[in-house]
Parts: structure tokens; C-alpha cells; sequence
């Protein structure tokens, strides 16, 4: 359960007004961009706020840290506040250091947990877009901002994530995502200062 709940804290993203939908050309158009940069990609870093909305809560939890993604689906979450904790998938296994407390899990015997790294991958590198077979994909845009509206397919990853948003700017790079909970609750990330395939130290995906 603690890796689960650690996987429903990671994501969110900014709520938008009223979208118009895409057009088919603008949808091919859209999903041919997006998938070329994903396929091009091979490092990413970014800054990130993440705000947690409970509705039972009146305050807001907000949290500040680092991103890294290394293709195909090398991936850590570093937050420096309100606290130092890290969390890396590689490797099949699931490394956490909960300020200098560290912990490996493996994933391999998780059928469930295998689907939700894919999905986190699929979310920063925007394959998630492309793949029909485990989503449903709808697009709309407002200004300069396109909103892939995601539905999981899978009923165990439903139960947890009922729908996923993904907001791309007007580079069709990603933006934003949201992760909706049942119930109405979700975690927001804004992604900011996003470096695409520049050098990254080994180092960084150490624990």
C-alpha cells in the first residue's frame, strides 16, 4: 500500500476553462508532433510545484523538487520542500530515500505496479497519447494549450486513477498533468524550466 499511495502522490495538473475539441486533422497533426518528440527523446529534467487537493482538507499540501527521465522509463522525483525525499524506478525496482532512510522494493511480481510505471513514463514522455490499447484519448484545446483527456481501461487502474488530463503548451510539450482520484480528490504538478535531451550525470539516478 505504501507504494501505491507514494504512485497516486505523484501526480496533477492545471485547471483549464472552457476547451473546444480537436479537429481529426488537428488530432493527427497533435499525436504525430507528440510522438515524434517522444521517440526523439532521450533525457529530460524539469522544476516541478506539486499541490495536493483533498476535499476534506482546507488547506493545501504543496511540495517543490526535481525531475529526471531517462528513456526508456528511468525516472525520479527529488523534493527539496518542504522535505528532502527521493523516489527512482530502475531497473524493475523502486528506490526510496525518505531524507537519507532508504528502501528498494522490486516490481517485478506486481502485474498492477508494472502498468502504473508505465503509465508515469507514459505521462512524461508523452507516449501515454498514443496508447490506445490500455486508454481511451480525447483531445480539446483553449488558447494555446491542447488537453488530452485520458480514461484508464484497465478496472484496477481505474480504481485508483479515474482519469488522467495532460496539458501540452503551445510547443506541444508537456505542460501539466492531473491525476483524478474517485471522489474528486487529485494531486497537481506543474512542470517548469524543462530541459529536452541535454546531459545528465549518472549520479542522479543514484539513491
Amino acid at each position: 500500500m505504501r507504494i501505491l499511495k507514494i504512485i497516486i502522490f505523484l501526480f496533477t495538473a492545471v485547471a483549464i476553462g472552457q476547451n473546444v475539441q480537436l479537429t481529426n486533422a488537428e488530432q493527427a497533426l497533435f499525436v504525430k508532433d507528440v510522438t515524434n518528440k517522444a521517440n526523439s527523446l532521450k533525457t529530460l529534467s524539469s522544476d516541478f510545484t506539486q499541490t495536493k487537493h483533498i476535499q476534506l482538507m482546507e488547506n493545501k499540501a504543496v511540495s517543490k523538487g526535481k525531475l529526471y527521465y531517462k528513456a526508456p522509463n528511468i525516472l525520479k522525483w527529488e523534493y527539496s520542500s518542504p522535505y528532502d525525499y527521493k523516489i527512482i524506478f530502475r531497473d524493475n525496482q523502486l528506490h526510496i530515500n525518505d531524507d537519507g532512510d532508504k528502501s528498494v522494493t522490486s516490481l517485478r511480481s506486481n502485474k498492477l505496479m508494472e502498468k502504473l510505471i508505465g503509465l508515469i513514463s507514459g505521462s512524461v514522455n508523452g507516449k501515454l497519447v498514443n496508447d490506445h490499447e490500455n486508454f481511451d484519448v480525447s483531445f480539446s484545446k483553449e488558447g494555446k494549450f491542447v488537453t488530452a483527456l485520458i480514461v484508464p481501461k484497465d478496472s484496477s487502474v481505474k480504481q485508483m486513477f479515474h482519469e488522467i488530463i495532460m496539458v501540452f503548451d503551445n510547443e506541444n510539450i508537456l505542460y501539466s498533468v492531473r491525476l483524478m482520484e474517485d471522489g474528486g480528490d487529485y494531486t497537481h504538478i506543474e512542470f517548469k524550466n524543462i530541459r529536452i535531451n541535454t546531459p545528465l550525470d549518472p549520479s542522479v539516478f543514484e539513491n
